[in-house]
């Protein structure tokens, strides 16, 4: 089955009105709506910035492997951290036990992550480095492309 093709600005208005839904269904006290909308925003900026690489973004795996390689092109091991923290969101959305203090401390990490990936976005794409067997597999499943692993500087 052939996947919709949506403009990375597509993905961008949509992660910009699903964290406006997130704080308002914190505010309604609905937690497992809330979750889910602050973890939409999230992965909706990933599927935009994947969607300008030509990267593939259609499953939640994609979506980490998305998120891994942006942290590794930028050197910015901190966003991984934070990606982790909404992602349990999404967890809250089918167990539904998160106290909503909790729901709304994770939405706020979600818009400081946003507002990151939003300026990753609007940079220029760093040419890949794939140091490890794992990169290369991530790679490969966003791209198609399997690239050889580097062995060091200069080789």
């Amino acid at each position: 089955m052939q996947q919709p093709n949506y403009e990375p600005e597509k993905y961008a208005a949509l992660s910009r009105h699903y964290i406006q839904k997130a704080d308002e269904y914190l505010q309604a006290g609905d937690r497992v709506q809330a979750s889910e909308k602050g973890w939409g925003a999230v992965a909706e900026a990933i599927k935009s910035i994947a969607e300008q690489r030509g990267w593939n973004h259609w499953g939640h795996r994609l979506l980490n492997d998305a998120a891994y390689l942006l942290c590794e092109e930028w050197q910015r091991p901190d966003l991984m951290f934070l990606y982790d923290a909404v992602e349990k969101l999404h967890i809250n959305y089918y167990e539904d036990d998160m106290e909503l203090d909790e729901i709304g401390g994770r939405i706020i990490t979600a818009k400081n992550l946003l507002q990151q990936l939003d300026t990753l976005r609007r940079q220029p794409q760093r040419p890949a480095s794939i140091t490890t067997r794992s990169e290369r597999n991530r790679w490969r499943r966003l791209t198609g492309e399997l690239l050889p692993i580097a062995t060091g500087e200069g080789e």
